[in-house]
């Protein structure tokens, strides 16, 4: 445990009944300015390698996983290179192929695909990309990225959909939208104009909790009717509520790999995305829309982006990844 969240961890790890002893590399802390992550940083790396070190098996048949993109993510990836561990990434071979957008995301997948000894790609975009732009790494395509276990595990799946359906779900989290006064003054605008003809559920990250309550937008938001800010939901319950919604906004990218699997309407709040999941289909880009994000709700749009789910009993990336850890030799990888 890295310490960077500590709502969010201790959440999945219930709900997903994982039973595994948790080792912590740091006091376990919402660290959700960015002043905090930089004290955070050199601590946490130095308790990831002072734990691996501990660990009663030699680093060369010693793998360690990271997942995504996140600061964590890097952190896992460096230590696992320090002590000489075989580093296998999750979840790799994503690129919006633009160094600063998503910032810092995009920057800290390719560090992490340059310390990486294995990829799991969830699929043959991604998998072309490692084997093109970083050959010394052995690239798996993996049929598609492990939240999709994760979704069939929670067992929520899409509704009917009608002009019943009461509300909309947004969810906004991402660096570039909450960190930039300017954009999330937008953001905020945005959704208190949508609010004057569709009921709205504001899911709130703590981060982003943080940022609206620091620049007083908060309040202004507690005011708008028709506007509900919820507290950040365990993972099941944020699907089933998106689930049942005629409609989500979201920057969040495993959001819209989840809500491509089970087809809900979906804009995608970013200029850019690594993921091409649900992209012509269930969802659309922000600035893909004609004319502006209210006018294209208001007049419920959205509704033509309904889709079947994409998700199969075929896909089971965590057994392709448990799978592929097992039969590719660790000491030959750390060699090449």
């Amino acid at each position: 445990m890295t310490g960077q969240h500590q709502e969010t961890m201790q959440d999945l790890l219930d709900e997903f009944g994982v039973r595994s002893p948790q080792v912590a590399a740091l006091p376990a802390k919402e660290r959700s300015t960015i002043f905090s992550l930089f004290v955070w940083l050199p601590k946490a790396y130095r308790g990831i390698v002072k734990k691996l070190k501990a660990l009663p098996v030699t680093p060369q048949y010693m793998d360690v996983l990271v997942h995504g993109d996140t600061l964590s993510t890097v952190l896992g990836a460096i230590a696992g290179k320090r002590v000489g561990a075989r580093v296998v990434h999750l979840e790799s071979g994503l690129t919006s192929k633009k160094l600063f957008d998503p910032f810092p995301e995009e920057i800290a997948r390719r560090i992490v695909f340059r310390l990486s000894h294995m990829a799991m790609c969830p699929n043959e975009e991604t998998l072309q990309h490692i084997q093109k732009n970083y050959p010394r790494c052995t690239a798996i395509n993996t049929g598609g990225n492990t939240i999709l276990d994760a979704i069939r595990l929670s067992g929520v799946s899409r509704s009917v959909v009608n002009d019943s359906i009461p509300y909309l779900v947004a969810s906004l989290h991402r660096f570039q939208n909450i960190y930039e006064k300017k954009r999330l003054n937008d953001l905020v605008k945005l959704l208190q104009n949508v609010a004057i003809n569709h009921r709205i559920k504001f899911v709130l990250h703590p981060a982003t909790r943080k940022r609206l309550k620091k620049t007083g937008l908060y309040e202004k938001l507690e005011q708008t009717n028709n506007i509900e800010l919820i507290p950040r939901l365990g993972y099941s319950a944020f699907l089933k509520l998106a689930a049942e919604s005629a409609c989500v906004l979201t920057d969040g990218g495993s959001n819209q790999e989840e809500l491509a699997a089970i087809g809900v309407p979906t804009i995608i709040m970013r200029q850019a995305t690594e993921r091409s999941d649900g992209l012509g289909g269930n969802a659309i880009m922000e600035g893909e829309i004609r004319g502006t994000v209210e006018d294209y709700i208001k007049s419920k749009k959205y509704q033509e982006l309904e889709a079947a789910s994409t998700l199969t009993d075929a896909q089971q990336p965590s057994v392709t990844i448990v799978e592929s850890l097992l039969t590719v030799n660790p000491c030959k990888d750390l060699q090449d």
